[in-house]
């Protein structure tokens, strides 16, 4: 969202020195921030948030435990 954000930036802001001064660029573009937090948010409302689990690696797997009951009548 700011000019050193590539390459070719730099080259169009040396070119245009305004392009440097930060302060105009959030002035300017404040309401593009503000509009992908809220996309974001109505995206979480549409979709709903469902995480995936951690995947492990296969020798990691959690071994499952087996009790017996011993004497019980």
């Amino acid at each position: 969202m700011i000019w050193f954000g590539s390459s070719a930036g730099v080259a169009l802001s040396n070119m245009f020195p305004g392009g440097k001064d930060a302060i105009a660029w959030v002035r300017g573009g404040w309401h593009v921030a503000v509009a992908y937090v809220i996309g974001f948010f109505v995206m979480l409302v549409v979709l709903d948030w469902n995480p995936q689990p951690k995947h492990q690696a296969p020798g990691l797997a959690p071994k499952t435990v087996t009790t017996y009951a011993v004497g019980v009548s």
